[in-house]
């Protein structure tokens, strides 16, 4: 597992050279420190619901509800959730967003969310009725594409590899081949076309009673009704997070990996016309964050930087200094 690490580290080691270069703008922190919320771009703001973080030895589970204006630079504060939220999987429709899956902290959350013409609400249709806590997933076309995930991020034994697709216009849901590693959770995963890509994420060793992370990607096409496996990963890596840079590259950082001491902010670019992988600037902390691109940048937010703690940092890169 330590030789997994190193050649994980390798291919960011070039990065180190243009630290200067390459610079992550510190931006007035989160209203309040938070991990494992929805994130995603939405009227041209940075928007951040639900999430979770820790008072003392508690656990809370949120529902706050946060937009960030690139322009002015300043956080405001819309009305709460109707009940708190984290661990869900989010997408952009044509109008807005669609927020389905995840976990209220006590039971999975069957309803959806809705945002859309600068309104943010619970529909009244029917919402994903199968548990998707830390589930990896995206949506393509009227789907919502889940592939794993639990009944509760806290039961990693519970998770899936079971897939399906969700039509957030009807409802309905239909069955899609299984995914490809077997049981899987807390992924990195993004909508590149017509296909979900998934990296890396965890896995539960029932023999040994631990997690496993997965250096394995596979991509799942809508079109073929099938998955293909992707390069690995250097390292096997959960709480990875991912965000699209433009038709060709994701960002892949941050998370856990296996051989290594703690939360990382190693950084790599995918590039997926030629399954490949190269250096890219790290993080500005090491942590399981939340990316969003939102115009010329990309946006890093809050977060799990140690156990039974959370980060309000906000910081944001011009996507050419990622590469750089």
């Amino acid at each position: 597992m330590a030789r997994s690490a190193l050649r994980f580290a390798s291919l960011v080691v070039a990065c180190a050279a243009n630290a200067d270069a390459a610079t992550w703008q510190a931006l007035p922190p989160l209203p309040e420190a938070n991990g494992g919320f929805i994130c995603a771009e939405w009227d041209g703001e940075v928007l951040v619901l639900g999430g979770t973080n820790w008072v003392g030895d508690e656990k809370q589970w949120l529902a706050g509800v946060h937009g960030f204006d690139p322009g002015t630079q300043r956080w405001h504060s819309r009305a709460p959730l109707a009940q708190p939220l984290a661990h869900a999987l989010v997408g952009h429709t044509a109008t807005g967003l669609i927020v389905v899956g995840g976990t209220t902290g006590s039971v999975p959350f069957t309803a959806r969310l809705v945002a859309e013409a600068g309104r943010l609400g619970a529909a009244s249709a029917p919402g994903l009725k199968t548990p998707a806590v830390a589930a990896a997933g995206g949506l393509v076309g009227d789907e919502m594409i889940v592939v794993g995930g639990t009944d509760d991020v806290a039961n990693l034994a519970g998770l899936r590899r079971e897939a399906l697709a969700w039509n957030w216009r009807t409802g309905g849901a239909r069955p899609l081949p299984a995914y490809p590693g077997g049981p899987v959770g807390i992924t990195a995963s993004v909508v590149m076309g017509d296909e979900v890509l998934v990296f890396g994420g965890a896995s539960w060793d029932a023999n040994a009673q631990t997690v496993v992370n997965l250096s394995e990607a596979h991509a799942f096409s809508v079109r073929r009704n099938a998955w293909r496996r992707l390069r690995p990963l250097p390292a096997g890596v959960r709480a990875l997070a991912a965000v699209v840079l433009d038709a060709d590259r994701v960002y892949l950082a941050g998370g856990v990996q296996t051989g290594g001491t703690g939360f990382s902010d190693e950084g790599v670019i995918y590039h997926l016309t030629q399954d490949r992988y190269t250096p890219a600037t790290p993080l500005p902390y090491a942590a399981y964050v939340g990316l969003v691109r939102c115009g010329d940048y990309v946006y890093c937010l809050g977060g799990e930087d140690k156990a039974r703690h959370r980060t309000a940092a906000v910081y944001r890169i011009r996507i050419d200094e990622l590469t750089r």
